[in-house]
């Protein structure tokens, strides 16, 4: 693997980006606080009215800050970690790279596009860029055939391949339980609010399931590219399970109500999930060999 001087310092922009609006995302204050609005389609919903995120539903608003949350406490010290073993020269260092611009990549998408306008939205869009531009010359730099003589014989690539599978196709249930039933009854989701469309429906349906997919028939190939994306997907996973615990407990917060049921199962179905996730991720890391 090339060591890229152009992946240091894209990473280490997308780095700085995401740190900056994360922070004010989280801890900006001021505004008028809660109030109701009527959507174009005559719901009434509560916006949060505080902060970057005072023109976003109260529901989602504290799902950002939940988000913003996980981002500067743990994917920014990851990512930060990682740039730092990758000008080291380190195999592994490279992998965790991969996983925290896909994790930039995602999250940058998501606040863009799904939160209402707000001043952050440049950074937003230069974080995607940066991000972008880092992971396809970090991608450039790998040697798909070597890469497979790196591999240990400890290399979980079957049970990582199964559990994309279950991953994908879990986010596709989860995602299309929310909108098929509103579908056939001619309303939009519950949780649409004043938005036009939702966003995270299109980008996991689209890109994340298919990606899982992808790079678990990779991986049971023994092809170096699954190998790379299916610990890149690993690391978006186990993110993902801490930052939904996040969003709920300021949910909670917010004074949003979850029925029993509902909080049990998020819970302990993203408990579940990132824990798997986290533990294939180390093994796959484990058994990346640095000689």
């Amino acid at each position: 693997m090339k060591i890229s001087n152009a992946v240091i310092r894209l990473s280490a922009l997308a780095a700085i980006l995401l740190a900056v609006y994360a922070s004010f995302g989280l801890f900006s204050t001021g505004g008028q606080g809660e109030f109701q609005f009527t959507t174009l389609r005559g719901q009434t919903v509560d916006i949060f009215g505080k902060g970057i995120y005072r023109l976003d539903t109260t529901f989602f608003a504290a799902g950002f800050r939940g988000t913003d949350t996980i981002t500067i406490f743990l994917a920014l010290p990851l990512m930060i970690l990682s740039i730092i073993l990758y000008h080291s020269g380190s195999r592994r260092g490279g992998f965790l790279l991969a996983g925290s611009l896909v994790y930039v990549l995602y999250n940058s998408f998501s606040l863009a596009t799904s939160a209402a306008y707000n001043p952050l939205f440049l950074f937003y869009t230069a974080g995607f860029s940066a991000s972008l531009f880092a992971m396809v010359k970090l991608w450039a730099q790998f040697d798909f055939e070597k890469l497979r003589k790196w591999v240990l014989p400890g290399m979980p690539r079957h049970g990582a391949a199964i559990f994309l599978f279950i991953g994908g196709g879990m986010t596709a249930l989860l995602w299309l339980s929310d909108i098929l039933p509103p579908l056939m009854q001619g309303k939009p989701p519950a949780t649409l609010g004043p938005y036009t469309t939702a966003i995270t429906y299109f980008i996991d349906l689209a890109v994340i399931t298919p990606l899982c997919f992808l790079a678990g028939q990779l991986l049971l190939c023994g092809d170096g590219r699954g190998i790379l994306l299916g610990f890149a997907l690993l690391d978006l996973l186990a993110l993902m399970g801490f930052i939904v615990i996040g969003q709920i407990v300021f949910q909670i917060r917010a004074a949003i109500l979850f029925s029993s049921v509902q909080f049990i199962g998020m819970i302990s179905s993203w408990l579940v999930m990132g824990s798997i996730a986290i533990g294939f991720g180390l093994k796959m890391l484990r058994n990346i060999s640095e000689d």
